[in-house]
């Protein structure tokens, strides 16, 4: 069985939210941790 999981990584006027928490200074859970390093990796690679 496999499970589907929505991370949403916006930006709002310069200010990062992940699942609506607020980068730096909201905790976020394993999940949305892992789903960022791999959105910042992907952002990198597209942009060299």
């Amino acid at each position: 069985m496999t499970h589907s999981v929505t991370i949403r990584i916006e930006n709002h006027n310069g200010i990062w939210y992940i699942n609506y928490k607020r980068l730096g200074h909201d905790k976020l859970s394993e999940m949305e941790t892992t789903a960022l390093n791999e959105f910042i990796k992907e952002f990198k690679q597209s942009n060299q």
